[in-house]
């Protein structure tokens, strides 16, 4: 019986790079563009350097890319794979380091199909299939590619996903959803609300993300917003973390400011959360899962932690934020940019 108290990852079997004890992966949706040259991708997270014709990679690339029926022109970063449309994969000269994208139709029909990674792109509405489920339990290349156009996302996709588990059926599931919004914030939040949910309850095996706005589509958006979400359910740390009070009048320092300026000099620093603090009062416990904490303790004065232990009491706040990175530099967490 599944427990509502206790993160518990659904086990699902191994599929390439997706799937079982594997990280979520990221998806990104770029289909509708046109990418042309290699440092398009840079946005992405695949950064190419031409002097030196190699490939370099951030924390948060996607690594899986569908192109839907535009194939790129030159060859992918290592590990990292296209998604193409079905009749485009079949009549491409590289099928094994393509995969293909396949509707409900095309899957259960499909003459010719991948020997290692199969895509069913389905809704919610289409798991009533009884032939398409007993081939998902069947088939060990079969990954599925699932959402919801019901007005609610989060409740329909957790009762699909619950009908998965109780057929026990374990291929991968990659939690598509596209956003149209007025705005990056309206769409961050309505991402956050329904896949934050999914993934807190050990639901889904990656993320595909197509954010509009204002019917422009913002890819590199739609990549970080899928790497932050699945930070904050944490279920892949990508990037450093930050933690601010919201200021009040006992606020010892400019908030907005200071933590500017502790993030662009850690910002770097993956999986280390930071708190930032406007004074000693409710700070130390408003960042109780802090590794490290900045804290106003009286005018012109910080109090840096780690964790819940004070290491450094009432130190001049010129030189606060070099201290405090002496401190993390001393715990072996520091690395330079």
């Amino acid at each position: 019986m599944r427990s509502f108290y206790a993160y518990h990852r659904y086990h699902t079997r191994h599929v390439a790079i997706i799937g079982s004890n594997n990280i979520p992966r990221v998806i990104a949706d770029v289909s509708e563009s046109s990418i042309t040259e290699m440092g398009q991708l840079a946005a992405l997270g695949h950064i190419y350097d031409p002097v030196t014709d190699k490939w370099s990679t951030t924390d948060q690339a996607a690594e899986l890319l569908y192109m839907g029926a535009s194939p790129l022109p030159f060859m992918v970063p290592a590990g990292t794979r296209q998604l193409l449309d079905y009749a485009t994969w079949q009549s491409h000269d590289d099928q094994f380091y393509c995969v293909p994208m396949m509707s409900v139709h095309e899957y259960l029909c499909a003459s010719q199909r991948h020997t290692v990674m199969n895509i069913v792109c389905c809704s919610t509405d289409e798991l009533d299939n009884h032939e398409l489920l007993v081939k998902l339990h069947d088939d060990a290349t079969a990954v599925l590619g699932l959402t919801s156009h019901h007005p609610s996302y989060f409740r329909d996709m957790r009762s699909a996903l619950d009908v998965l588990a109780a057929r026990d059926i374990l291929c991968p599931v990659i939690l598509r959803k596209g956003l149209l919004a007025t705005s990056l914030d309206i769409a961050s939040l309505h991402a956050a609300t329904d896949l934050g949910g999914l993934l807190v309850e050990g639901y889904g095996d990656g993320v595909m993300l197509n954010v509009r706005v204002n019917d422009h589509i913002h890819h590199d958006a739609s990549v970080r917003l899928a790497f932050g979400i699945l930070q904050a359910a944490r279920t892949r740390i990508t990037k450093a973390e930050y933690i601010s009070c919201p200021s009040c009048g006992r606020t010892l320092f400019d908030l907005q400011e200071t933590t500017s300026m502790i993030r662009a000099q850690t910002d770097h620093l993956k999986g280390v959360k930071i708190g930032i603090m406007g004074c000693i009062v409710n700070g130390p416990g408003e960042m109780a899962d802090a590794d490290y904490g900045y804290v106003g303790s009286g005018p012109d004065r910080i109090t840096l932690y780690r964790g819940q232990e004070i290491v450094q009491r009432n130190i001049p706040s010129a030189g606060a934020v070099g201290a405090l990175i002496d401190i993390i530099r001393t715990d072996g967490r520091w690395i330079e940019k």
